[in-house]
């Protein structure tokens, strides 16, 4: 709803400056959702399981969207990743 309401401005179309701020205001909104705690343990479970304990394991995710490369178009690089 919240993010529903902060897309609701047709300035964000036009304005590039006013959808970056709307932008990092909506990614904020998402990140200060906790996850679910069934969710988390399952996620510390599955970490520790992948880096056998190992502090500097590191990874790499990014999302996809299934049209990411169509024939005509690319909006491959689009997402962040994290």
């Amino acid at each position: 709803e919240r993010i529903n309401k902060a897309l609701e401005d047709d300035n964000i179309y036009t304005d590039v400056t006013k959808l970056q701020e709307v932008g990092k205001a909506v990614r904020q909104m998402v990140m200060d959702q906790p996850l679910p705690p069934s969710f988390e343990s399952d996620l510390k479970e599955q970490w520790q399981r992948v880096s056998e304990g190992n502090e500097s394991f590191k990874v790499a995710v990014r999302s996809s969207a299934t049209a990411e490369d169509l024939p005509d178009a690319s909006f491959a690089g689009q997402q962040e990743t994290f």
